[in-house]
C-alpha cells in the first residue's frame, strides 16, 4: 500500500528536531524517566521529538513547514506518533505542555499508546491518562484521549477504564455520555391507526 509522502505519519514526524537538555530536564521534572525519553532503541517506543506547529480548530494542527502564511502563530511543541491497535503508524500528535493542548495532524487518532492495548476487563480497567506527560511518567501503560470524537468509540467497548484521579473520571465521564443515538424510524404502515 503506498501513501501520499506527504501525508505519511512517520515521515512527518521524523522530520521533527531531537529533544535539547532543557527538554530531558522539563520531562524529569514531570517524573517522566530517561530512559523514556531519550528512547533508546531497546525500549521498542517511537521517538519523542520536537518541532514548529500552529494549533487549530477542532483538535487539528499543521507543521510549520507546511505552511505558507508567515503571521500564523507558531509554537515549538512535542510531537509523537500515533499508531493503531496493529501498530502501524497511523497520525502524529502534538502536545504543548505550556497550553496543555494536545493535537493530532491528521485527524485519524483518537488514543495515544492504542499499540499497547491491555486487556480493560473489571480485574485489569484500561488505564486513562489525563496527559502525555502522566502517560510517559507511568511507562507508556495505557492510552492518552488525543480526540474525544474518534477515542469514545474505543473507550466505549472497554470492559472498565481507571482515570489518574476524580477530576479525570468526571471528565472522561461526561465525554462518554456525550454518544449520539441515531434517530429510529418506524414505517407508518405499521403503526397502528387510533379509534376515531
Amino acid at each position: 500500500m503506498s501513501r501520499n509522502r506527504h501525508h505519511d505519519p512517520e515521515l512527518q514526524h521524523a522530520r521533527g528536531s531531537g529533544l535539547r537538555g532543557i527538554d530531558f530536564a522539563w520531562l524529569l521534572d514531570q517524573d517522566v524517566p530517561g530512559r523514556l525519553s531519550a528512547w533508546p532503541a531497546a525500549t521498542g517506543f517511537d521517538l519523542i521529538l520536537r518541532d514548529v506547529v500552529l494549533f487549530g480548530r477542532g483538535g487539528r494542527f499543521e507543521f510549520a513547514r507546511n505552511l505558507r502564511d508567515p503571521g500564523a502563530e507558531r509554537v515549538v511543541a512535542y510531537t509523537l506518533l500515533a499508531r493503531d491497535a496493529a501498530g502501524s503508524p497511523l497520525d502524529v500528535v502534538a502536545w504543548h505542555p505550556k497550553t496543555t493542548r494536545v493535537a493530532t495532524w491528521l485527524g485519524q487518532a483518537g488514543l495515544l499508546g492504542a499499540e499497547y492495548p491491555c486487556p480493560a476487563t473489571a480485574d485489569d480497567p484500561l488505564l486513562i491518562y489525563p496527559d502525555p506527560a502522566a502517560w510517559m511518567a507511568d511507562g507508556r501503560r495505557g492510552v492518552v484521549v488525543v480526540d474525544e470524537r474518534l477515542g469514545r468509540a474505543d473507550l466505549l467497548l472497554a470492559g472498565s477504564i481507571r482515570a489518574g484521579d476524580i477530576d479525570h473520571g468526571t471528565k472522561l465521564k461526561a465525554m462518554l455520555s456525550k454518544v449520539r443515538l441515531p434517530s429510529i424510524l418506524v414505517p407508518a404502515a405499521t403503526v397502528p391507526m387510533a379509534a376515531a
